[in-house]
């Protein structure tokens, strides 16, 4: 097999840096970026390559081919009237599938199926999953690395009179979102059932106070906790990020416990959440009349706010898929004698190797879970193990010069913060979180909302104006500086940091 991109002159650069994901999740889209994602935009990535330490995944694009997929997907955003509007109608299509299908898993009594059932819903759920990829990533592509469609949209605010210190500012309220994410609507379902206690069972309050989930839970009243049991059922598996967890009824008491422990009425606090989406959506309108947006911009900075909600629909519908097929995974490394880990370093078609056949190499599946390279393009992909896996990497991974106190970033939300800084990856990391922290994460998924909703402000490595961490922060006007690269290894727990998101800037004072 050769590999013609492998080594070629286009210098590898790391696109994300994700703490917990498998060869199982990752290679849906790795693969998919080279052989399918020109389909829906006229181009696909060149090379695509993946460091896997244990659960820890570093995957690389090629920096010339990333900008390139970049520029072309601008393009055809800014200037093809409609076709960003078409990438929005598609990923909810694809997302609703996905759900579809994901919700049919079964989940018990797995014992009962026949090898070949196994392996057809391992091959229906990659396709249905790599198909949904072929539009969910094109707002992340043209933005995530390069901010390549951020820059054309400022460029175009510098012509209608945007300054360096006004850019910023226009480009957050011209792009917000006018409708509610999922992200927004679970808060505010949450809020109500607080809203419910305040009502109708306000002696609770002093129990939600003083005493810890465990307690509570079993204190509740019947009403309270079907309210609490009913929120638990629908969003239970959104804490699965991407190998394993999910959300217990405990956990929403805790959340609960938060909002009465902020000293303010639910109801207001809502109320204040409603009244900034509206004040926000009528800032927009204003602004596209202040500044003469054109009809073909003001179109694009629409589509671009919509990006922001059907990111959210997306990610809430592979949640669920993910959550649901381990179930499976776990199934096939009961019925084969392996771990569950060595089956989620598989390929496709090793699964079905082993499912149909009976074969599989377990040694090699070992050595994969320790330490491996995926790389791909299109026609071809290979992975590496041991010294071979290490010398790839060693060829082009950089040190991070940690010796700098700014970092430069583009603005989630604007605004400006201070505080001691917690860094939080994955939800184990929020018990640190105080109430007017600075959040920094590599990048933000809906596992540390929680923690999120404590921060006086946010910094992330990761992410373009439609990152997950630039919706939540709008949603909850917390000031956010996005893109930032390295920030988790600058900054460290207890550090005094000014976030100046009006000029995209995260600054250690202390």
């Amino acid at each position: 097999m050769k590999l013609k991109y492998l080594n070629n002159d286009d210098p590898w650069m790391l696109g994300e840096d994700i703490p917990n994901a498998d060869l199982f999740f990752s290679t849906i889209w790795l693969n998919g970026f080279v052989s399918f994602f020109d389909l829906n935009t006229g181009r696909a990535y060149k090379k695509i390559m993946c460091k896997y330490e244990g659960y820890h995944l570093w995957f690389y694009f090629g920096e010339n081919d990333a900008f390139e997929v970049a520029e072309h997907i601008a393009d055809k955003i800014i200037n093809e009237d409609g076709y960003a509007a078409e990438v929005n109608k598609n990923i909810i299509i694809e997302a609703d599938k996905l759900r579809s299908f994901s919700e049919k898993i079964p989940q018990t009594g797995l014992d009962k199926l026949s090898n070949q059932d196994l392996w057809q819903i391992y091959s229906d759920h990659n396709g249905i999953h790599g198909k949904y990829y072929a539009w969910a990533w094109i707002p992340v592509s043209v933005d995530m690395f390069g901010n390549n469609l951020t820059k054309r949209a400022k460029d175009y605010l510098f012509e209608k009179g945007a300054s360096e210190d006004s850019v910023n500012e226009y480009l957050v309220a011209l792009t917000q979102p006018t409708k509610k994410s999922l992200i927004f609507i679970e808060q505010e379902d949450l809020l109500k059932i607080a809203i419910v206690i305040e009502d109708k069972f306000s002696s609770l309050i002093e129990m939600f106070n003083s005493m810890d989930a465990a307690y509570i839970k079993d204190n509740l009243p019947l009403d309270i906790f079907s309210l609490v049991q009913a929120h638990y059922e629908k969003y239970y598996y959104t804490k699965h990020l991407w190998v394993s967890g999910e959300y217990a009824i405990e956990d929403y008491l805790n959340q609960i416990k938060d909002i009465f422990k902020t000293q303010q009425s639910p109801k207001i606090i809502l109320e204040k959440q409603l009244l900034e989406l509206e004040k926000a959506k009528q800032k927009k309108v204003q602004l596209l009349e202040t500044l003469k947006i054109d009809h073909q911009w003001k179109t694009i900075f629409e589509e671009y706010g919509d990006f922001m909600i059907t990111k959210i629909y997306r990610r809430y519908a592979q949640l669920l898929a993910v959550h649901h097929m381990s179930a499976i995974l776990k199934e096939i490394a009961r019925r084969f004698f392996i771990t569950e880990k060595q089956v989620r370093f598989m390929r496709v078609n090793e699964i079905e190797k082993l499912l149909l056949k009976g074969e599989c190499d377990a040694s090699e599946l070992l050595e994969r879970t320790k330490y491996c390279v995926y790389y791909a393009e299109k026609s071809a992909e290979k992975i590496f193990i041991g010294d071979k896996a290490r010398e790839i990497m060693k060829s082009f991974e950089k040190e991070v010069d940690t010796n700098i106190s700014e970092l430069k970033g583009e603005s989630g939300c604007v605004g400006y913060a201070k505080g001691k800084v917690k860094i939080i990856i994955r939800a184990d990391d929020m018990a640190k979180m105080e109430q007017g922290d600075i959040l920094v994460s590599i990048a933000t998924d809906p596992d540390i909302v929680p923690a999120m909703k404590k921060a006086a402000g946010i910094v992330t490595e990761q992410g373009g104006v439609t990152s997950h961490a630039a919706i939540v922060s709008r949603e909850l006007g917390i000031p956010c500086v996005i893109g930032t690269k390295i920030a988790t290894k600058i900054f460290k727990d207890g550090d005094t940091i000014e976030v100046d998101a009006n000029r995209g800037v995260a600054r250690k004072i202390k």
